[in-house]
């Protein structure tokens, strides 16, 4: 199953059909991924390969540091 998928099943009612709606959801959509951008960066900088399972210290680091970013 492509993610792409799940991002279109994943839209509020109305979303073709009034634009202040579809422009809200893909704002939201775009920010929560620029946030986990900057998350996996700033565990990145900690030394966190992509298939390293980072502890929730660390993530909650990494949170708060791009939160400060965002």
């Amino acid at each position: 199953m492509s993610i792409y998928q799940h991002d279109w099943r994943d839209v509020p009612q109305g979303y073709y059909a009034d634009p202040k709606v579809r422009s809200r959801h893909d704002r939201k959509i775009r920010d929560e991924r620029r946030f986990a951008l900057f998350v996996e960066n700033e565990l990145g900088k900690m030394g966190y390969d992509r298939h390293d399972i980072p502890t929730a210290s660390d993530v909650d680091r990494a949170e708060e540091i791009a939160r400060n970013k965002f």
